[in-house]
């Protein structure tokens, strides 16, 4: 990486940071740390057996060199990420878990971690940032694939296995792998406002596979309907890879663009 990569990351996530009205910093003390714990807890809404990480585990990680992340309004911590290197030759980190609390989502906070993230990345000379995300639920999809560019590159079924929380008990855990190459600059071009999922061909040469506008909601209304959305984009995207398909992109209605 350049010094000149190293500036843009720095900037932008200073930018991102200002823009959401938060300070983020790196987190190493048990104080805080456990804070990331809860935090998490509240996100996913699980019990101390179903938490996503704990305190110390995430104070190993800080102390072998992998930050943790945190962004505070003032002295209120509102969102966490974290993550771990890969093995040296590979030049990429692998981002576990973010998660920012109810109360302080539509500002963007989830960007300013993230390009936190990068900046110390690019910094540590790594070349790239993989993690992966559940393909059902549309605003992940939006802020992977269009606000950051990131690339998808391997479809995972039940990756997780059964978790215990809230967002994702009963589902099966199917992640969608993407990543990110941190020397590239960020896309030049926003998301509107999503409609309803429509079916069919692009008049390109690109195929549309559509996503729920909410499926968090349409599992505790809906399940079954749920479960078949789920088996359906499964089906869709694990088929469509297999046999060369990339996807490209994810468009305004909600659908996931492969192309040949």
């Amino acid at each position: 990486m350049t010094a000149q990569s190293l500036r843009a990351a720095q900037a932008d996530a200073a930018s991102a940071a200002a823009r959401s009205g938060v300070v983020v910093r790196e987190l190493e003390d048990m104080r805080t740390l456990t804070a990331v714990q809860r935090l998490y807890e509240t996100v996913w809404n699980t019990g101390p057996t179903g938490t996503p990480v704990t305190a110390d585990f995430l104070r190993a990680l800080a102390k072998s060199g992998n930050p943790v992340f945190g962004a505070f309004d003032g002295q209120d911590l509102v969102g966490a990420c974290f993550g771990f290197c890969s093995p040296p030759a590979t030049g990429n980190v692998h981002s576990h878990i973010a998660g920012v609390l109810r109360s302080a989502q539509g500002r963007s906070i989830g960007l300013a971690l993230k390009l936190q993230q990068r900046a110390w990345a690019v910094e540590a000379g790594l070349r790239t940032m993989t993690w992966t995300f559940d393909p059902l639920i549309r605003r992940n999809a939006v802020f992977n694939l269009v606000k950051l560019g990131a690339e998808p590159v391997e479809y995972l079924n039940d990756f997780y296995g059964q978790m215990d929380d809230d967002v994702n008990r009963d589902d099966p855990s199917d992640r969608l792998l993407v990543r990110w190459y941190l020397d590239r600059p960020l896309p030049q071009r926003s998301m509107p406002g999503s409609g309803g999922p429509a079916s069919g061909e692009q008049p390109t040469t690109a195929h549309r596979v559509a996503v729920p506008e909410d499926i968090e909601a349409m599992r505790l209304q809906d399940p079954v309907r749920a479960a078949a959305w789920r088996l359906e984009l499964r089906r869709e995207l694990v088929g469509r890879m297999a046999d060369g398909a990339r996807v490209a992109g994810f468009d305004r209605a909600g659908h996931y663009l492969l192309e040949p």
